[in-house]
């Protein structure tokens, strides 16, 4: 099995981990979504036969707090890359990861090969977004989450209810989910903020001239891709789009090695055998 190494990378006072694999070419730069981590990336991370590397967004998993600005999150990030000696990648995003994946292709455009977008936010209106980042809503679900989450059934229904269409969350998500309870809500609660914003002021333009694909779910209730792939197709008129049937927010979830062979696909990887799809659990 493809070994990952976990790490960290300083940008003044912020702390980011990140997950490392070994390959050939150029790397695949894998950033999640809303109350995930960079984790979530490793089945995919061993399957490529490009390097990767997952980040855990700020407030989330191993990384510390960075505000609620997606412009402060692209500097953060451009800078670590280059620290990292990261000159040129394939940017990987999934929902908020999107937004952020969208940000530095449109800061550093030189320095992207391809950018793969998920479910991206920063396109279209994110109503549920804008609801949870209200402050009442917000010290309901800070009071409450934390105790919440701590049974597994209702993280189960909560994720059927909000990310997946009628597909069950894998353990190793909800293993995540339960262990990061308590640490989970300051990074929630700027990444709903940094959503609304991106909800009012949209990408509507963008330097970046290089590959766009974009993947959506069907039924996704969180970034409709009727709505995100208009706005998509607006700032980028070249860019590859693809809706899976019978999927909802979380692709890689849901339907992974559909998942996988797109990321191949786009990024130009080979993929290594056997694929996995969580722990110890072959596809296909």
């Amino acid at each position: 099995m493809v070994k990952i190494f976990e790490e960290e990378v300083s940008v003044g006072k912020v702390s980011l981990t990140f997950r490392r694999t070994s390959g050939r070419g150029h790397p695949v730069v894998m950033l999640h979504g809303l109350m995930d981590s960079a984790e979530s990336w490793d089945p995919f991370a061993r399957s490529l036969t490009r390097p990767t590397l997952s980040f855990d967004l700020p407030g989330f998993g191993h990384s510390s707090l960075a505000g609620d600005d997606i412009w402060k999150w692209q500097s953060l990030f451009d800078r670590a890359l280059r620290k990292l000696d990261v000159e040129n990648s394939f940017l990987l995003g999934h929902s908020l990861g999107g937004a952020l994946a969208s940000a530095l292709a449109f800061k550093q455009p030189e320095r992207v090969r391809g950018l793969l977008l998920i479910a991206p936010a920063g396109y279209s209106r994110i109503p549920l977004a804008q609801l949870l980042a209200r402050p009442e809503i917000e010290f309901l679900l800070g009071q409450t989450a934390p105790r919440a989450m701590r049974f597994r059934p209702l993280v189960n229904l909560a994720y059927r209810s909000l990310f997946s269409h009628h597909h069950d969350p894998s353990d190793d998500l909800i293993g995540r989910l339960v262990e990061s309870r308590n640490d989970i809500v300051p990074g929630t609660r700027n990444g709903m903020h940094l959503l609304r914003e991106l909800s009012k002021g949209r990408f509507r333009e963008s330097p970046y001239e290089g590959p766009v694909a974009g993947l959506w779910g069907e039924y996704d209730r969180l970034v409709p891709p009727k709505y995100s792939m208009k706005g998509l197709l607006r700032v980028f008129p070249e860019a590859a789009v693809r809706v899976l049937e019978g999927i909802g927010h979380h692709p890689q979830e849901e339907a992974p090695g559909e998942t996988l062979d797109w990321i191949a696909e786009w990024t130009d990887s080979g993929i290594r055998e056997p694929m996995l799809v969580s722990a110890g659990e072959p596809y296909g």
